[in-house]
């Protein structure tokens, strides 16, 4: 597959390359791809999560502040 950059992105992805951030302009590419394929996973996780809360199937919010808590707890006294 070949790809054409859009003249407007064209400067951004030279000074990825230039900056050594990436080796290639297809490397810049590729990650730029991979956070859309990212970003699009989060928000199938956020819509099936709002679908749950629709659902009656939340969590108290006493209880998520609970298990942060003793999170909280656990790393500070170096048991996580």
């Amino acid at each position: 597959m070949t790809v054409e950059i859009p003249h407007e992105l064209l400067p951004f992805v030279e000074r990825m390359v230039s900056q050594r951030r990436f080796l290639n302009e297809r490397e810049v590419l590729v990650e730029g791809l991979r956070l859309l394929e990212a970003r699009e996973t989060l928000r199938e996780e956020v819509s099936k999560g709002f679908a749950q809360l629709d659902a009656g199937q939340g969590v108290p919010a006493s209880n998520v502040y609970a298990r942060v808590e003793d999170r909280i707890r656990a790393i500070e006294s170096g048991e996580a």
